[in-house]
């Protein structure tokens, strides 16, 4: 596939070469993709709402959250282009002598194979979004492998698990609470998979101030105020655990991290800015919080 068609009417989507092709059969998952700060070469603007560039998705693993997929980007030539193709369910396109023979002439708004020279000699791949705003999501780039025909295939991994946060049994907890903790649970949510990960952070800070501020019967207390009221109820006093329990201490890990967050907490203690993998190990943390105390 050199070219892929794409009819504004009905959504039949094509591919071939040179403007001919035949209709791509089931279901084409085509997403719009941009690639974190870097302008790969495409036209800069939608064209009668098609985006610059999408990803042709060829496989997705819902476990391990891995698509596969190529890169296409719109052609440059004017738009929509003439096609012909052979495509037995429209009859409603015009039959032509083409090629010593005939076939059906369409307009189709046209995507070509991307090179992806920008990626080209980069240490660290980007990451890219699919989707376009608000319904988007992000993903790394994994690696870049050329098949035999020339494409590129484009292998990708969630940034952040999708559907982070475990069920609850929100019946634990107070009325007060409960439903303050489902909207930030649904705050951590929307910001594992489309925020940046200080936004994650927070978020999860958030859910937990809730959950340790039921658990102290006031929910006006911030996180660090509600851990010590556990630990005192608990009556955890183990020297070897630093007085803390898994529960507390996974708590008090999204705690720190919320405050390295802070421009001046971060000036203060010379600490790196906060990344993916501690987005990660917050979201790990509120899992294993809610999991546990579920359990009990």
């Amino acid at each position: 596939m050199r070219e892929l068609g794409i009819c504004k009417k009905t959504g039949r989507v094509y591919e071939g070469s040179s403007g001919s092709g035949i209709p791509v059969e089931g279901r084409s998952n085509l997403f719009p993709i941009t690639f974190h700060e870097l302008n790969i070469d495409a036209p800069t603007h939608s064209v009668d709402g098609f985006p610059p560039l999408l990803f042709r998705e060829d496989s997705f693993d819902s476990i391990t959250k891995i698509r596969r997929g190529r890169v296409v980007k719109l052609s440059t030539e004017t738009q929509p282009k003439v096609w012909r193709v052979h495509d037995q369910i429209r009859k409603d396109l015009k039959l032509v002598s083409w090629a010593s023979g005939a076939a059906q002439e369409t307009e189709l708004f046209t995507y070509q194979r991307s090179p992806l020279n920008e990626l080209k000699g980069l240490s660290k791949f980007p990451n890219v979004i699919i989707g376009e705003a608000p319904h988007h999501s992000i993903w790394s780039l994994l690696s870049i492998e050329k098949q035999y025909d020339g494409a590129l295939l484009l292998t990708l991994k969630a940034v952040r698990s999708l559907g982070v946060v475990p069920d609850v049994n929100f019946n634990k907890y107070s009325a007060p609470a409960r439903k303050e903790l489902k909207r930030a649970l649904e705050q951590v949510e929307v910001s594992a998979n489309k925020l940046s990960p200080k936004d994650t952070v927070d978020r999860c800070r958030d859910a937990l101030s809730i959950v340790f501020g039921d658990l102290a019967n006031n929910l006006t207390v911030d996180l660090g105020q509600g851990i010590s009221k556990y630990l005192e109820r608990n009556k955890v006093k183990d020297s070897k655990r630093d007085g803390q329990d898994l529960i507390s201490k996974n708590a008090d890990i999204v705690r720190v991290l919320h405050a390295r967050g802070k421009p001046n907490e971060s000036h203060k203690h010379s600490t790196r800015p906060i990344d993916e993998e501690d987005a990660n190990l917050a979201l790990n943390c509120l899992w294993f919080v809610l999991t546990e105390l579920d359990a009990r």
